[in-house]
């Protein structure tokens, strides 16, 4: 058995690797004070009610956190804890008596019945506090920690709600009338008379309750459902949004993920189509990250577009939502092809030289940097089987031999070519990057015999899936510059190219529009 400190921080897993135990009090006081825990969001505020759990509130939706009224002992299961739930603080508050009335008190964690962690208190640590928080469990860098707080409000239950974002609740009887005004009684009056000259109700298509006498009628909804089956329904499809969001946290879902899903389908008696369409957006934006990993080197394996149309398929979502999605894949599906050396041969609008073929031909801007400005040249930018042409209406143009090639580095909205000579030599704009940064690399490498060494710095540069998932986690799945949530790039802070390396400190997530404006200012 450990012994936390007051102010002591430390993992959780430091005492036990358990998510799921049970939190007891016991603090001699005259009157026995009431103990609460309360979920707080990312700014340790209470933005959500039902995560105040007390004795007149003793479980949270999902069940995470349960109270037993009578010892009030907590059992909180970690792994079922929302997304949205960052810190659980357990407090003690007492109406009668101040907490420097008690002599000595302590916190017990318990799993399984043995006590494997105890936090020890005592009056000598209080004044006038009749509200005092006690511990702490919070997410921090994906792990779950717990810091010996002991430290109080004078102003009681009041004064802690308040610095928790919350109001101290009205007695539930002033807020319900002694007796029912006019319109109450009226409305009353209206739904008695519409339901005793109704038709019979029906019956409930989940519990099969029927209709009888009007004060035992059964209100169906529009889904056939009466009013308890359509709460427990919603219940239970909270509770698995809950459960899928946890799932997808750290970008992927594998099988026992997956199996999870169902068993909960089937504790709820949910419809899984039903259940899978509540958590859609939640099901899309695991897709999107999927592509987002998939595209932060260039290539596209076989096991990553397999992956995503497993995902797809196990999720439900319909076709006619994943256009944007398929278009990235096979883009990148274009682009592995290319890098293995499978180039299309095109007819291009410029006259080449006999036996020169042409493989791709798009509209590019060239920006030209000098040390007095930077002015960017509107034209065309062909590659063929022997050099680069870039073609301009108002600078002419010229073309590139491949052995003067020496670094590709597609960016954000284009690919920054390093060349051997002056001319020529930086950033080429195109809306498409990746396909001509794949194009450009196995011309190169073709030409320089280089087949097994790819020459653009993103095809070089790949990132670990594990890597991938903790900056994804991280930056909680958003652009870092505007919080934008699609079109996600793994973007190196210290370019690839300056020697910035493919680790977690490194690499962020940016929108492609953030991206590219910071392409702008290299």
């Amino acid at each position: 058995m450990s012994v936390l400190q007051r102010g002591q921080r430390a993992t959780l897993t430091t005492f036990t690797p358990a998510t799921r135990f049970t939190l007891k009090t016991e603090l001699p006081l005259p009157a026995p004070p009431d103990i609460s825990i309360f979920g707080l969001d990312e700014s340790r505020r209470l933005s959500d009610d039902r995560y105040f759990v007390f004795y007149n509130q003793p479980g949270s939706p999902e069940r995470a956190i349960v109270m037993d009224e009578q010892t009030q002992i907590f059992t909180v299961d970690l792994a079922l804890v929302p997304l949205s739930v960052h810190r659980l603080l357990l407090t003690a508050t007492s109406d009668d008596q101040p907490f420097s009335a008690m002599h000595r008190g302590h916190v017990t964690l318990n799993v399984g019945g043995q006590e494997v962690l105890r936090f020890e208190v005592s009056g000598k640590d209080f004044q006038a506090e009749r509200a005092v928080m006690l511990l702490e469990l919070y997410l921090h860098g994906g792990a779950w920690r717990i810091a010996g707080v002991g430290q109080g409000f004078a102003g009681g239950l009041q004064a802690l709600l308040e610095s928790l974002g919350g109001e101290a609740l009205e007695p539930v009887a002033d807020a319900i009338p002694a007796t029912p005004t006019a319109e109450a009684a009226a409305e009353w009056a209206k739904l008695k008379s519409a339901a005793e000259g109704s038709a019979e109700a029906g019956k409930c298509r989940r519990c099969g309750k029927t209709s009888g006498g009007f004060l035992r009628r059964v209100q169906l909804d529009a889904r056939g459902l009466c009013a308890d089956c359509a709460q427990q329904l919603r219940d239970g499809l909270e509770r698995f949004r809950i459960r899928f969001q946890a799932a997808c946290a750290d970008g992927i879902m594998d099988l026992h993920e997956w199996q999870d899903l169902q068993q909960t389908l089937l504790n709820d008696g949910l419809n899984a189509q039903e259940a899978l369409k509540y958590v859609r957006p939640a099901a899309l934006n695991l897709l999107e990250r999927t592509v987002t990993m998939a595209r932060a080197d260039g290539v596209l394996t076989a096991e990553e577009e397999e992956g995503f149309n497993r995902l797809a398929g196990l999720l439900e979502v319909p076709e006619a939502m994943l256009g944007n999605l398929r278009a990235e894949l096979e883009e990148l599906r274009t682009a592995s092809r290319l890098r293995e050396g499978h180039l299309p041969t095109i007819n291009s609008s410029l006259i080449l030289e006999i036996g020169e073929v042409a493989h791709l031909e798009v509209p590019a801007t060239f920006r030209h940097v000098t040390s007095s400005k930077v002015r960017d040249i509107p034209g065309r930018l062909v590659l063929t089987s022997k050099q680069m042409h870039f073609v301009s209406s108002t600078e002419g143009g010229w073309n590139v031999q491949y052995s003067k090639v020496l670094r590709i580095e597609e960016v954000s909205g284009g690919v920054n070519a390093e060349l051997g000579v002056k001319k020529g030599s930086g950033l080429y704009r195109t809306d498409r990057p990746l396909i001509l940064a794949a194009t450009l690399d196995a011309l190169v490498r073709s030409y320089k015999r280089l087949l097994l060494m790819p020459q653009t710095e993103r095809a070089s540069r790949s990132i670990p899936q594990s890597v991938k998932r903790a900056v994804y986690q991280r930056d909680q799945g958003k652009c870092v510059e505007c919080g934008a949530t699609e079109y996600l790039e793994y973007d190196h802070v210290i370019p690839h190219s300056k020697g910035g390396a493919s680790s977690e400190g490194n690499l962020q997530l940016l929108c492609r529009k953030c991206n590219l404006a910071k392409s702008d200012r290299i």
